[in-house]
């Protein structure tokens, strides 16, 4: 029993010991790594900026608003029957009730359609969004990777200085801390205009 404790010091002791040399370790590598580090060429890119500058988006938005008028259209011809619905029940007589009924059946069927149409067609709209996006933002990586190329960028950042950290509860101001990746930037890192010329003079030529 005496010897116990002894026992159990070691084991505490060589738990240590491979903390300490784990510890000297990454000290170590992180030191080497300081050594053979080498400056880096960086430019940052305003990506919501470049995306808004695009021709191709400006050519794809008029394609989402052609659908957004035609189904505009759609639900407009349910409103006016909904409405031309409710001026005709409002003017029959009391003793109506047959007509009264289908027009209250209607009317009901009216509004739900209505309804399962607006939300529909606001995730036709989601969706439509996210293919136009996604593809755009593709083509914007392989464009930062051409001009970062040319012009010898090692490292290209988002560029996300315009973020603001706002005023309220500490939680919403620790997540927009924490969001945001570059505290200073000089403006002429800035590549976003060389990088938009790029896409839209290759749009303007019917490159992919």
């Amino acid at each position: 029993m005496p010897q116990k404790p002894i026992h159990t010091s070691a084991v505490v002791l060589a738990c240590l010991s491979v903390v300490a040399f784990v510890g000297w370790r990454a000290g170590a590598e992180s030191a080497e790594t300081r050594l053979v580090a080498q400056p880096t060429t960086i430019a940052i890119v305003d990506v919501e900026r470049a995306l808004n500058e695009l021709e191709e988006l400006s050519t794809l938005n008029k394609s989402l608003e052609a659908n957004a008028k035609q189904r505009q259209e759609n639900l407009d011809i349910l409103r006016n029957e909904n409405d031309s619905l409710k001026a005709e029940l409002s003017e029959l007589p009391t003793n109506a009730k047959e007509r009264q009924r289908e027009i209250r059946a209607r009317i009901f069927e009216l509004n739900e359609t209505i309804k399962a149409r607006f939300n529909a067609y606001q995730t036709l709209i989601d969706i439509e969004k996210g293919e136009i996006i996604g593809p755009l933002y593709t083509k914007l990586l392989a464009a930062v990777g051409e001009v970062s190329a040319r012009e010898g960028y090692e490292l290209v950042l988002f560029d996300d200085r315009a973020l603001q950290v706002p005023e309220g509860v500490q939680a919403v101001v620790n997540d927009a801390i924490q969001q945001k990746s570059i505290l200073y930037a000089s403006d002429h890192l800035d590549i976003t205009d060389q990088v938009v010329l790029l896409m839209n003079n290759k749009f303007q030529a019917g490159a992919d």
